[in-house]
């Protein structure tokens, strides 16, 4: 099989068009509402734009778990995903109870994004750990 199937080579332009959308997002919101100051409705507007790209990034891999025609390639998306869903809930949970008791301090919840980025490298290398394989998805 190819290393770059139409549909990985089709998800790694979205996730590159999403994060450039995402990245001048953030950029945008911060120079707009930090340094310009504009009006509060403009200012919840442009600090939108950052959060959908990553409902974006969702629904990128979303498409492309199902326009996989590898069963076992989806499946291992699949467990990616939720090894990745359920690191970022598992650390996002424990901080949250030591945050509720002003044990640590707070940290703003987009950073659960983050931790799932982190978690899907965390299920590529399950993956290659117990099936020997990495997978499909980046």
């Amino acid at each position: 099989m190819s290393r770059f199937t139409p549909v990985r080579r089709q998800y790694l332009v979205r996730t590159l068009v999403v994060t450039a959308i995402y990245a001048a997002g953030i950029f945008a919101a911060w120079y707009l509402i930090v340094k310009v100051g504009v009006s509060r409705p403009i200012a919840f507007g442009v600090a939108l734009i950052p959060g959908l790209a990553m409902v974006g990034m969702f629904y990128n891999t979303l498409s492309m778990i199902t326009a996989t025609q590898d069963e076992f390639m989806r499946m291992l998306a699949v467990r990616q995903q939720l090894i990745a869903a359920g690191f970022a809930l598992a650390v996002a949970s424990v901080w949250g109870c030591l945050e509720m008791f002003d044990l640590v301090e707070h940290v703003e919840a987009f950073y659960i994004v983050v931790l799932w980025a982190i978690g899907l490298f965390v299920g590529q290398f399950s993956n290659r750990i117990t099936h020997g394989v990495w997978g499909e998805c980046p």
